[in-house]
């Protein structure tokens, strides 16, 4: 049976006393339209370790600037971790033809991996999906993708081996009525050029 993500959030919470992911000095919000020059300027630093692990496969400068040009209209939101005012991680989130069904991709610049900034990522991508009445979370990676492997299994994934690659299923939480009106209220003050409006109210 697939677990739910919720026994991680409660742990998490727990451990860091209603404050999570405090050592990071950064902070994770969604980006807007008119950050897109930060989003490609990120792909365009990433390594080709960086590169081939987000896309599965070898990709130039070019195609960098033309998945930064068409991402924004893709997805339903991208969230950013930004350090000193620079965008050095990001998490995307995707919609699918099937019901309740998202995919989720992530990358992040050498030099802040395996800090914790995945982790931060994610959390926030699961809050966002939950208060979309998302219910469950695809991820792609190649086979040799040990730490976005590693990361999906902190957050209680079903991994399979698909033809060369892992494929990664995770149950999003329901959202409680607290989470989503506090969800609601950060987002209404904080960012008020959402790329998208929010679901109509959390699941029951």
């Amino acid at each position: 049976m697939l677990q739910s993500a919720k026994t991680w959030f409660r742990a998490k919470r727990q451990e860091n006393n209603d404050t999570p992911f405090s050592g990071l000095p950064g902070t994770i919000r969604p980006l807007r339209h008119d950050e897109k020059a930060e989003f490609r300027n990120l792909l365009l630093r990433l390594d080709p370790e960086g590169r081939r692990n987000r896309f599965a496969m070898t990709v130039d400068d070019s195609f960098m600037v033309s998945y930064a040009e068409t991402s924004f209209a893709q997805s339903p939101v991208i969230f950013g971790y930004f350090e000193d005012g620079v965008l050095r991680g990001t998490a995307e989130l995707r919609t699918l033809p099937e019901p309740h069904m998202a995919e989720a991709a992530f990358c992040v610049e050498k030099g802040w991996r395996r800090h914790g900034v995945g982790t931060r990522l994610m959390d926030a991508l699961l809050n966002e999906a939950r208060d979309l009445r998302i219910e469950h979370i695809y991820i792609s990676c190649l086979a040799a993708n040990h730490t976005m492997q590693a990361l999906a299994r902190k957050f209680s994934a079903r991994l399979t081996y698909q033809s060369g690659d892992m494929i990664g299923l995770i149950k999003a939480p329901k959202a409680r009525m607290k989470d989503w009106i506090r969800n609601t209220m950060v987002r209404t003050l904080t960012q008020p050029r959402r790329l998208v409006s929010t679901a109509s109210g959390p699941q029951s």
